[in-house]
């Protein structure tokens, strides 16, 4: 189908006229009025010597499970919906330790990823890692927060020193109350840990004979202790602990995914167990209006051919 010559410049002039119409709302609409789904989030990152190993995957990129805790926590905030709140917090030795309470992520986004930045492991307070007990006392913070969180807790597994199969520490709370989700980051090789100075800087990696490779509580059960003896010393070296992760998920009612490829993954996850809430927001039309007038205006200058030849 072709169009005369006068038709072009009107349907032409009407579109332009549409586009214009269109930028003009961009800029002077006012916010609307909309209610959306959102969540309440408390991201735990583990920053103990372990996550220094260079063994996690990002694309194509291998980076230390750190850094990919971090930018994992970041593009998780990024895709939840403006209204939800996130916290940050770490953890070190046998307890986490709240930094930033949960605010709203869309005003704070760049609060939150200022503070995030900052995670570094000088901030440990110390070298252990007993990632169950950490993991309660997290729960125990979620609790104090209204409204309640879900725990989002982001760490290789790896218990320094280790908790025997069988001797858990004890869960007092009640296993599901607080939702949570822990992510897995790692590698499944053993590989050596980094050792890190006071600035961070890495010196040299942990030595067989400088941690501990049995569970000091079970060498004094007698039903334990053959077990515990027969742990093969590997304790200096690090691998995600999927099972130890899964074991302890059970425990406290929470849900572990490992390794993954997207925040969509993990938002999935926090959608189908969080208490989410209907949340009224101001919603800008900008966007939505300006990329239609885009697309009007760089219709407008295709070339006539390439559309009438299609109908042709």
């Amino acid at each position: 189908m072709s169009l005369s010559y006068p038709k072009r410049i009107f349907l032409t002039a009407l579109v332009m006229l549409i586009s214009l119409l269109m930028i003009m709302a961009a800029l002077w609409l006012p916010e609307v009025d909309r209610e959306i789904e959102v969540m309440d989030s408390l991201f735990v990152i583990d920053i103990t010597d372990s996550m220094n190993v260079e063994d996690a995957r990002f694309g194509k990129q291998t980076i230390n499970r750190l850094e990919w805790a971090k930018e994992y926590t970041r593009q998780s905030i990024l895709s939840m919906p403006c209204g939800s709140h996130a916290g940050l917090a770490i953890f070190s030795e046998a307890r986490s330790l709240i930094l930033m309470t949960p605010v709203e992520v869309c005003t704070n986004y760049h609060d939150l990823m200022q503070m995030l930045s900052q995670f570094h492991p000088t901030m440990a307070w110390a070298r252990s890692s007993e990632v169950s007990k950490a993991l309660y006392t997290s729960i125990r913070q979620a609790k104090e927060i209204t409204p309640q969180p879900t725990v989002v807790f982001l760490t290789d597994g790896h218990e320094a020193p280790p908790v025997h199969e069988k001797l858990f520490p004890k869960f007092t709370d009640t296993p599901g109350e607080v939702p949570g989700v822990i992510v897995g980051i790692g590698g499944s090789d053993l590989v050596p840990i980094p050792k890190t100075n006071e600035f961070g800087e890495i010196e040299g990696y942990w030595e067989i004979n400088e941690v501990m490779h049995k569970d000091v509580y079970a060498s004094s059960r007698g039903d334990a202790a053959e077990l515990n003896n027969n742990r093969p010393r590997t304790e200096h070296l690090s691998s995600q602990k999927k099972s130890h992760m899964e074991t302890v998920a059970r425990r406290i009612g929470f849900e572990f995914i490992s390794s993954p490829k997207s925040p969509q993954h993990l938002i999935k996850e926090m959608q189908k167990i969080s208490d989410s809430r209907q949340q009224p927001v101001k919603y800008d039309l900008f966007v939505w209006l300006a990329t239609i007038a885009l697309i009007l205006l760089v219709l407008v200058f295709l070339p006539y051919n390439l559309f009438a030849n299609q109908h042709d």
